[in-house]
């Protein structure tokens, strides 16, 4: 039977009271009625009865009135039990939400009598150490401490008395016996005159794992700052990730010199057939999860390798049992992608905020290694640069003071020589021994005035030339000094190439050269002069520090001779270092070149690789003046106006200047140029310009790789030729055959004139004779920029920017 609520028992009795009131009510109105009846029709004792039938009235009217106080006051009671019981029920609901508030709290609260045993305690506890709440009841503090912890209960309760607070660290133990680090905050009450104590226990085990992980993350920093290699550095930011994520597999790429591709960077504990497997990894969307990421630059997790679209068909995961990859690309601190970093699963798994935050900590670690190592190896090249300058300066100044004597040694050998000569009959053996005397002394004289030129003794006669005249009217001596079985090739040019130089000096190089190719190449061969204009940008100047940035001129001189070893380089320009057999050379050749560039205020780079012939750059600063302009276009020839009209271009270069000068270039020969700083914005012009005849594009960017945007055009515009530029090889871009036939390469840095011939090779002979055309001085000072005194002569200084040369 349900139990009624007090609004029910009222109306309950409000009814009864009614009830009743009514019937009595009723029967007394039927009761004085007959008598009333009666009365009036025996006419006698009329006033007896009409008195007692008053009394009783009255009487019920009383009852009545008492039956209604009685009621009421029954009501108040009720409203008034209605309210306490109320109130019990609020309280009742206040102490179940604490209770559920107690019970939902992430720390242990538990309540302890003075021997231990547990009287009261929340679901944390329980859920801590795995027991439930009926085993918890009947058991003691002591039993879910270990040994060390729980022999600490009595001297903790000591304190207690003492300090009524506490706060210390202690361990609980598991149903399965695993330790969980607590710290717990005590105090002590007084209840029913027993003592207890009251605690509040909070696992602090993300708070251990944290400050070890913080712990490993120093050490791993401060071996960064050691002189560790970049293998043994990377190895240990895969060993930090492994052990903070168990079970995990960690591996780094890294960026290789193209930016299109990944190579292996350390992953000790994957297996050496998957690590070569991806090594050479393109970077692009969908290649792998690490491909992906350092295409996309953001964090790339694949939870299931198997199903996954990014690892499709690669045999070797399988192989090695990998099960799922999450990989976070790695930066320098200037934001430039510097590998990836991945950590594999053998079984398929989701990352937790833990292991992210993880990921992202080891990719910084990574960069900052990566970085440092690259700094210092930078920072060793130029120290071995400084080092060598330093010494062919010495050893410049030696050479030219032992010339200086030798010469004063010279002189009258050669006097007295002349002078016997002139005393002897002609034809006589005396004439012949003096003059064979007077041959070797002016044989040692030249000599003398190479070392007097390599140690900047000797005094230049500088004026204005013209590279590439200077060339053409050496060319019949460069020609009877090489062998017959060797072909010279002239890559001028066009137009003049100015320069403040000594002629006899650039001769000099020019015939330098001739022989030292001459002398690589063994049979049939060919060396090649070139010349031309190209600005050198701060990039240039940081490798090569003697050389400013600026307008140059380029005399280029390349053999496909024997090529020279790693070695040979190190040592080419000291004096009197030859590879040659004894009595075929000097060994000053090279030293003599050097010198002479130098003094020119020039410099000299050098690419050889033994069996591939060798390349000798040499950048010459450019001489301009109000009267004498950098390029006098002769007047047999004139630029066709309109060479490039009807044909657009879309030009893409992240680095400001060259975009400008190559726009202003293409323009000047009536190209419609289509330029872009990124990508992105590319594919935007791409988009607004229905007709697109060439494609000219930097292959490392921002965003995505040359070849990716070149991908993505060929979905509108199919058959479109492209010029990739870049100062990385034509062999590390990431193209297939398709691509390959439709593609020309352009490394730099190149002159202006290389740019405009490959243009005209990729739109037809006509455009390519156009580009040889000599450029109009306005136009080309229009390019350069505006000049600036230096000295004597004027040279044209581009402003400042990031490191690419054209």
């Amino acid at each position: 039977m349900s139990r009624l609520s007090i609004d029910q028992l009222k109306a309950r009795i409000g009814i009864t009271v009614g009830i009743v009131v009514v019937a009595v009510l009723c029967v007394s109105g039927l009761g004085v009625t007959p008598k009333m009846s009666a009365a009036a029709s025996g006419g006698t004792g009329t006033d007896l009865l009409i008195g007692v039938s008053l009394q009783h009235s009255l009487l019920t009217l009383v009852l009545c009135l008492l039956i209604v106080t009685l009621t009421t006051l029954l009501f108040r009671h009720l409203d008034r039990l209605k309210q306490a019981q109320l109130m019990v029920e609020g309280q009742k609901a206040e102490l179940a939400i604490k209770a559920a508030q107690i019970d939902a709290a992430n720390d242990s609260i538990l309540q302890v009598d003075e021997e231990g045993r547990l009287l009261h305690f929340n679901q944390a506890l329980c859920r801590l150490t795995g027991y439930a709440c009926d085993e918890l009841a009947s058991m003691r503090l002591q039993e879910i401490e270990p040994p060390e912890c729980a022999c600490r209960f009595e001297e903790i309760v000591a304190r207690l008395r003492e300090s009524e607070e506490a706060t210390f660290e202690s361990v609980y133990l598991t149903r399965t016996g695993a330790a969980v680090p607590v710290e717990v905050h005590s105090r002590l009450l007084e209840r029913e005159g027993r003592t207890q104590v009251l605690a509040i226990a909070r696992d602090i085990t993300e708070r251990r794992r944290n400050e070890q992980r913080e712990r490993n993350r120093l050490k791993a920093l401060e071996r960064i700052a050691t002189d560790a290699s970049l293998e043994v550095l990377l190895g240990c930011v895969v060993g930090y990730v492994e052990q903070e994520i168990p079970g995990s597999l960690c591996s780094v790429l890294l960026v290789d010199e193209s930016g299109t591709r990944l190579r292996h960077g350390a992953a000790p504990s994957l297996p050496e057939a998957y690590n070569q497997a991806v090594c050479g990894l393109r970077i692009g969307k969908g290649k792998g999860s690490c491909g992906t990421a350092a295409f996309l630059r953001q964090r790339v997790v694949v939870e299931d390798l198997a199903t996954h679209p990014y690892w499709n068909g690669f045999q070797p995961a399988r192989d090695a049992g990998l099960a799922a990859c999450w990989s976070e690309p790695v930066f320098a601190s200037n934001g430039i992608l510097l590998g990836t970093l991945a950590v594999y699963h053998l079984e398929p798994c989701t990352p937790g905020s833990d292991d992210l935050r993880l990921m992202e900590a080891a990719a910084h670690l990574a960069g900052i290694a990566i970085g440092r190592v690259r700094a210092d190896d930078g920072r060793r090249v130029l120290e071995e640069q400084l080092r060598h300058s330093q010494k062919i300066e010495a050893v410049g100044q030696l050479a030219a003071g032992v010339a200086h004597d030798f010469n004063n040694l010279l002189t009258p050998i050669i006097v007295y020589a002349d002078m016997l000569l002139q005393h002897c009959d002609a034809g006589s053996p005396q004439a012949r021994m003096v003059d064979a005397m007077s041959q070797a002394a002016q044989k040692a004289s030249d000599l003398t005035q190479k070392l007097l030129s390599f140690g900047r003794k000797q005094a230049l006669h500088v004026e204005h030339l013209d590279l590439n005249e200077v060339i053409v009217s050496f060319r019949d001596i460069l020609c009877a000094t090489a062998r017959d079985n060797i072909c010279i090739d002239l890559r001028l040019s066009p137009g003049a190439a100015k320069v403040q130089a000594d002629r006899g000096q650039l001769e000099q190089v020019l015939l330098n050269l001739l022989l030292n190719a001459q002398d690589a190449i063994e049979g049939t061969g060919s060396i090649c002069i070139e010349t031309g204009h190209l600005i050198l940008d701060e990039e240039f100047h940081r490798q090569h520090p003697v050389a400013q940035p600026g307008h140059y001129i380029l005399l280029a001189f390349s053999d496909d001779g024997c090529g020279m070893a790693e070695e040979t380089l190190k040592h080419m320009y000291e004096p009197f270092f030859t590879t040659k057999e004894t009595g075929r050379g000097t060994g000053l050749g090279l030293a003599t070149v050097y010198g002479i560039v130098k003094r020119h205020e020039g410099c000299i780079d050098v690419k050889s690789r033994p069996g591939e012939g060798t390349r000798f750059s040499i950048y010459l600063p450019a001489s301009s003046s109000s009267v004498d302009p950098i390029m006098v276009p002769p007047p047999r020839i004139a630029i066709p106006p309109t060479a490039g009209k009807g044909k657009t271009i879309l030009l893409v270069e992240d680095n400001a200047m060259i975009r400008e000068v190559a726009e202003e270039l293409l323009t000047s020969f009536g190209y419609a140029v289509l330029a872009a700083e990124t990508p992105s914005r590319a594919l935007e012009l791409a988009g607004e310009e229905r007709l697109i005849d060439l494609l000219a594009t930097d292959v490392v960017m921002p965003e995505m790789t040359g070849p990716e945007l070149y991908e993505k055009l060929l979905e509108t515009y199919p058959g479109l030729p492209v010029l990739y530029i870049s100062g990385y090889s034509a062999g590390l871009l990431p193209l297939n055959e398709s691509q390959r036939q439709d593609a020309i390469f352009l490394a730099k840095p190149f002159t202006m004139e290389q740019f405009m011939a490959r243009i005209g090779e990729m739109l037809g002979s006509d455009l390519l004779l156009a580009a040889q055309a000599p450029l109009d001085h306005q136009a080309m000072a229009r390019l350069i920029g505006k000049s600036s005194p230096r000295g004597k002569d004027r040279r044209i200084t581009p402003p400042q920017h990031k490191g690419r040369c054209l």
